[in-house]
């Protein structure tokens, strides 16, 4: 009975297999057919929108520019005008090697880069693509160190070291990039070709420790013969005389090599703002390793006259407008002469004329001499001005410079009915005159120069009037400002805190009303119009104060094509008392924007909404460039 039933059963799983093969490679064939022609069912269909997730260290934008496959969403393509990109099967799986690549050379050797099933709209012709990244663990730097050979023995290398280490950026715990390798060659071989070894060679190796996910990397030094400088060759200058020129070299022939003098030499004659392209260049031969190594200095002048002219909009200066003319080389060298004019509804007339004298008392120091005269309408005061201002700036380097002012000023107030602040008015004018000195610093490391998205900016301000310089009132004016920038993500951090004080030894404490501080307006805490948060009058105009602080917060991030949004909230406020700091005092608001870059600055537009002040109503603001 077992053998019969057996025999039955053979018989069956063979009439099963022989019909179940043909029904599975069916099946096989059917399924990969569905998958392939979900790819190629929406080839040239309209890529509408690119999705990353799980990518929490290299954020989307970055990704996206690296693959040859674009999003343009409809209002892009709308307004733009641009051809959309089309969906092509093997461009997108390139991408997704390219991708993986990617990670890799930024330090995840592990990381996996798979696409998500398509989002298809057949209707109307576009796909959106999901690409899931799992990062996995990043290689970090656990030692970083110059191999010590016979030919180094010469040079002080821990000294070296600790100074070329400041400027690299693979050090101990940071995480691994193939970019940054680069980076940090070069800051070894120009440590070296500071020293004179013009020929230096780097290379280094990896002792990579795949299990640990850490590196060391060893840096190998050929440092070549020490070469000194030769004969340099001046090139391009038309009106520029070659003897000013070479007064502007910081180095002379047969000294020892230096790189960082080609450098310094380049930064001064840009500083100059005579010339619109400087190359200075060593002419090494690698091949016979000649010395002296001869250097071929190749500028290209800027033109003599300039001429700049704009328009434009505002809700605080309404229409307004401004010309700009410059001369260089007034009267030979590196002078230059400005004429500026300017009109808008907060400053009616402002006539400008500057001399400019570079490299006063050194290379780094400029003087000017600036006559001028202006009319302010401001919301709490109008004045009419003839002054002169002779300030003298030192360029500590490019990103911090110092300026020390003197001015003279005479000052034309109209006097508003009910005046009662101004002392002894005798008629609709008052008139005063001020003289003293400024001094003021600013560094400025954030970038880029329009809209920074990283960095710091700090200027801090000290104003002397009157005392031993003579002037109708005495009183000293300090003030400082900072400004943070930060990525995150696609986003950027903007944060600033500003304070001031004025203080006055006179009976009368009178402070000129230019001088005061107020708050309010597109570039302060943005729920108040211009100057109106702080003290008034009984008119119920600003009358200004002697104290302030502002705080401001202010998210960015981008929308599409040159379109961008903020979120913000701010504080602040004025004291007509010195040294005046209230916090219960302090007004508060909050609101949004939207920026529009364009190559002078992005168009700004603002609305702001006083906070816990159910009296006021919100404020529109348009301007140009950022609030800070």
């Amino acid at each position: 009975m077992i053998k019969e039933l057996v025999k039955i059963g053979n018989s069956f799983d063979k009439i099963f297999t022989r019909m179940a093969k043909p029904f599975l490679r069916s099946l096989f064939f059917f399924l990969i057919f569905c998958s392939g022609y979900q790819l190629a069912a929406q080839e040239n269909y309209e890529v509408r929108r690119v999705d990353f997730h799980g990518n929490k260290t290299l954020d989307s934008d970055f990704l996206l520019d690296r693959m040859a496959v674009k999003e343009l969403s409809y209002l892009e393509k709308l307004i733009t005008n641009e051809q959309p990109f089309l969906f092509n099967r093997r461009l997108v799986e390139l991408d997704m090697e390219r991708l993986k690549r990617i990670y890799q050379s930024e330090g995840f050797l592990n990381a996996e880069v798979k696409l998500d099933p398509l989002e298809i709209n057949e209707k109307k012709q576009i796909v959106k693509l999901s690409v899931q990244i799992e990062e996995g663990e990043p290689v970090l730097i656990d030692s970083v160190a110059i191999v010590e050979k016979e030919a180094l023995s010469g040079i002080d290398l821990d000294s070296l070291q600790k100074k070329v280490f400041r400027e690299m950026e693979l050090r101990n715990g940071k995480r691994f990039r193939d970019e940054w390798i680069k980076h940090d060659v070069q800051a070894v071989e120009n440590a070296f070709r500071n020293l004179g070894h013009a020929y230096v060679k780097v290379s280094y190796e990896l002792d990579l420790r795949p299990d640990e996910f850490k590196t060391s990397i060893f840096y190998s030094v050929e440092p070549g013969p020490v070469s000194y400088f030769g004969e340099t060759r001046i090139e391009g200058h038309k009106h520029v005389e070659e003897a000013f020129v070479r007064k502007q070299l910081v180095y002379k022939e047969g000294e020892l090599y230096n790189k960082s003098l080609l450098t310094e030499t380049r930064q001064n004659l840009y500083f100059l703002q005579l010339f619109r392209i400087v190359s200075v260049q060593p002419q090494t031969d690698a091949a016979t390793q000649r010395s002296p190594i001869p250097v071929k200095l190749f500028i290209e002048e800027a033109p003599r006259l300039t001429t700049r002219f704009g328009v434009g909009y505002g809700t605080e200066d309404k229409f307004r407008t401004f010309l700009d003319l410059n001369y260089l080389g007034f009267l030979g060298s590196a002078r230059r002469i400005r004429l500026y004019l300017k009109h808008s509804a907060l400053e009616p007339y402002h006539v400008s004329l500057k001399w400019i004298q570079p490299q006063f008392l050194g290379k780094k120091s400029t003087i000017s001499i600036n006559p001028f005269l202006s009319r302010n309408s401001e919301p709490g005061y109008e004045t009419r001005t003839y002054g002169l201002n002779v300030p003298v700036t030192y360029r500590f380097n490019s990103r911090l410079n110092s300026t020390v002012t003197y001015y003279l000023e005479e000052v034309e107030q109209r006097v508003e009915e009910g005046d009662v602040e101004l002392p002894d008015p005798e008629d609709d004018k008052f008139a005063y005159n001020k003289s003293g000195m400024l001094f003021s610093a600013v560094f400025d490391n954030s970038i880029p120069k329009f809209s920074p998205e990283e960095g710091v900016k700090v200027s801090l301000g000290f104003k002397l009037n009157g005392y031993v310089f003579g002037s109708d009132f005495n009183y000293t004016r300090l003030w400082g400002d900072i400004r943070h920038y930060q990525e995150i993500g696609d986003w950027v951090l903007a944060l600033r805190l500003m304070a001031g004080n004025i203080s006055s030894p006179d009976s009368s404490g009178f402070i000129p009303v230019e001088d005061r501080f107020y708050a309010g307006g597109s570039n302060s805490v943005r729920g108040w119009n211009r100057s109106e948060l702080g003290p008034r009058r009984e008119s119920g105009t600003p009358i200004g104060g002697n104290s302030i602080v502002e705080g401001n917060i202010e998210f960015r991030y981008p929308l599409f094509w040159r379109f961008s949004g903020v979120v913000f909230l701010e504080a602040g406020n004025v004291w007509r008392e010195s040294f005046t700091y209230r916090l219960n005092d302090l007004g508060y608001a909050a609101g949004g924007g939207l920026r529009i870059e364009t190559p002078i600055g992005p168009i700004r537009l603002d609305l702001g909404v006083p906070v816990w002040n159910e009296k006021r109503s919100p404020q529109f603001f348009i301007s140009v460039g950022q609030a800070f």
